[in-house]
């Protein structure tokens, strides 16, 4: 007869290797999931922006950007580039091809127009092409998030 023994500990290895095999067989269900969701992720934008404003605030509260820094495993980080980050790379470089050919034509513009502000400022002097490539950074900078 098999006996049941409580026990107030959780094995590491086996949480472990729980997490993996549920993460494997879920990986259905979490498509599913993800393709019907109960709302749209960008349903209440405003009301999300504010959590996600709260929630860095915390986690600059508890200094988490430095700890967790500081935990990164560079070894693993490597090995993980290796192995998967130079083929998803290659794979952005078409999988996203659509979606940034149709910000390209609003950049382009707008670059342009500042090439032609930045091209227009004299250059004779040192003084001139630093100001002419400050221009052209902060120029840039600005455009951030605008496309």
């Amino acid at each position: 007869m098999a006996t049941i023994t409580p026990t107030n500990t959780i094995n590491p290895t086996t949480m472990a290797t729980n997490w993996s095999t549920g993460v494997r067989n879920n990986a259905n269900k979490w498509l599913q999931k993800y393709l019907n969701p109960r709302s749209a992720f960008n349903a209440n934008a405003a009301q999300s922006q504010l959590a996600w404003q709260n929630a860095i605030n915390a986690a600059i509260a508890r200094n988490a950007y430095a700890n967790n820094l500081a935990k990164a495993d560079l070894t693993t980080a490597g090995t993980n580039a290796t192995n998967f980050g130079m083929a998803n790379y290659a794979a952005s470089g078409t999988n996203k091809a659509a979606k940034y050919a149709a910000k390209t034509p609003a950049l382009a513009t707008a670059m342009t127009s500042l090439r032609t502000t930045v091209n227009a400022m004299p250059s004779a002097t040192l003084e001139d092409r630093i100001a002419k490539s400050a221009a052209w950074a902060r120029g840039l900078a600005a455009l951030k998030g605008t496309f």
